[in-house]
């Protein structure tokens, strides 16, 4: 549903867009229709393509989230502690940063 908002927001901005510039060239609002599909279309065109910039900067922000939570994890002693109480389990720990020189 959201790419739909975002495609069908796209080719009504291009309209509208399209309307307005022939507002100010004071020309019929009807004239050359070919424009008006051009401007819609071009338009929609961009709604999708921001859908999907939306949705990629939505995955990276949930992988960095993911990380970050595994670093305070480490970093408060969780994953220390439920080491201590579980020996057996395998844990995927970061390194430690080097020491700066």
């Amino acid at each position: 549903m959201p790419l739909l908002g975002h495609v069908l927001g796209g080719a009504v901005f291009g309209l509208t867009a399209r309307f307005w510039q022939l507002a100010i060239l004071r020309k019929p609002m009807m004239s050359n229709p070919a424009g008006h599909a051009a401007s819609t279309v071009a338009f929609a065109g961009a709604g999708y393509y921001w859908w999907q910039a939306t949705v990629y900067m939505k995955g990276v922000l949930a992988k960095k989230e993911a990380e970050l939570r595994e670093k305070r994890a480490v970093a408060d002693g969780t994953v220390l502690q439920n080491a201590l109480d579980n020996p057996n389990a395998e844990l995927d720990l970061p390194m430690p940063p080097a020491p700066a020189a």
